[in-house]
Order: structure tokens, then C-alpha cells, then sequence
């Protein structure tokens, strides 16, 4: 919380600047980016170019706003690691324009719930990235927001450092539910900042599953491409 309230502090105190190419802003409403460094997040085309299989996974439908090119890579690391947690303006705006577009049934979910961190990992950084995104979204779509459906069990190895099957043993048993009276027979949505290899959302999907959920979606920001 105080990264947080320390980067909006600056952020009134100094000029806005784009945060890729330093060029500056005239307002502060451009979503933090100039035109020409917005214009280089590539939105995922339809067919949507990362539609897994979902036969391979527990959750039921899966959807990602845009691909994980050179910008969207620099940009998530700043919002992840570096407390740049303000580009909730530029990224949540981009999530809504193709929730929209694409007509993406999220009114039809009863609950919409972030990726939870460790309890470790959540007080190193201050902040959970994915829950920014899912309560601004809650907020704009009137859907029922919880943080606290999933608990993160297990404080897990970063999975940038991982190969695609270590990702999936790494992310075994990852997250329990803390009471199954919220999940049971509820349609629920996961947020989180990025797909990759599916194993944190199919983990994650896979504990509501088995507490009785119905249906569970997953809506990522970006996804590798």
C-alpha cells in the first residue's frame, strides 16, 4: 500500500510522461501512453490467436485481450514490479474495449475473482496486480468481486524462471479454497495479468472446480504468443 500511495504522490508532484518513450503527455487522461507507444500493444485478432485447447485445462472458457509483444512485456513488468500500479488506467480501458467489442459474456458470471499471491509474496510487493484489474472490472460490469475465494498455498517459484512442464508441477496444488459455501455452484471468472502456459489458471480452476463451482472462466490481459 505504501508503493502505491508513494507512486501517486509522485505522479501528482511530477509532469506525466509516456513510460515507454519518455514523451510527455498533455494529459493526464491518454491512458499514460502516447499515441504512437499505445498504438504498439497488439489486441488479440479473431480467431483469437491463443484459444487453448480447453480439454487440457479445468476452467471452461478462456479469452485474452492482447498479445505479449516487446510493449505489453515492458509494460507488465512495470505494473507487477516496479509499482507502476496506475496503468490499471491504461490496461483496464483496453480490457472493456474488448469485452465489449467481442461481446465476451462476462455479465453472465456470478463472481469475478483475481489470481491470489502468497501471503510472502503480496507483502514484498505490496499489491496484487491481477486484483487491481478484476475490481475495476466488478465495478464497471456490477459483478460481485471476492478476493478471497482462492488462497495461494503454496509460495511458489516465479514461473518466468520455468520451462513450460516445470510450470505445471510447480503450480500442483498451489491453491485450496478458503470456504466452499462461496463457490458451490457458482459461475466465477479469474483475472490475471497474463496467459502462458495455462498452469496457474488451470490450478487455480481446478480447486473451484473440485469445491463445486459450475463454470469458470478465465480473462487474461495478455497471453504469449
Amino acid at each position: 500500500m505504501l508503493q502505491a500511495f508513494l507512486q501517486g504522490a509522485f505522479e501528482l508532484i511530477f509532469p506525466d510522461n509516456c513510460l515507454l518513450c519518455r514523451q510527455f503527455l498533455n494529459s493526464r487522461h491518454q491512458r499514460q501512453l502516447c499515441p504512437n507507444c499505445l498504438g504498439s500493444l497488439t489486441l488479440n485478432p479473431t480467431p483469437f490467436s491463443r484459444q487453448p485447447a480447453l480439454s487440457t485445462f479445468a476452467f471452461d472458457q478462456a479469452w485474452s485481450v492482447c498479445l505479449y509483444n516487446e510493449t505489453a512485456q515492458k509494460l507488465l513488468h512495470a505494473f507487477k514490479y516496479n509499482s507502476k500500479t496506475s496503468l490499471c488506467k491504461t490496461f483496464v480501458p483496453l480490457m472493456i474495449d474488448f469485452i465489449d467489442r467481442y461481446r465476451i459474456p462476462l455479465d453472465k458470471f456470478d463472481l469475478i475473482s483475481p489470481i491470489p499471491l502468497h501471503p510472502v509474496r503480496l507483502r514484498e510487493r505490496g499489491y496484487n496486480q491481477s486484483s487491481l484489474l478484476s475490481l475495476d472490472l466488478s465495478r464497471h460490469y456490477g459483478i460481485s468481486h471476492s478476493e478471497n475465494l482462492l488462497i495461494r498455498q503454496k509460495n511458489t517459484t516465479t514461473q518466468t524462471e520455468l520451462g513450460a512442464k516445470q510450470r505445471w508441477t510447480n503450480m500442483e496444488g498451489a491453491f485450496k479454497i478458503k470456504n466452499s459455501t462461496d463457490v458451490k455452484d457458482k459461475t466465477i471468472v479469474l483475472i490475471d495479468d497474463l496467459f502462458t502456459t495455462g498452469a496457474t489458471l488451470h490450478s487455480a480452476a481446478e480447486a473451484l472446480k473440485t469445491a463445486g463451482a459450475a463454470r469458470v472462466g478465465v480473462l487474461t490481459l495478455s497471453a504469449t504468443i
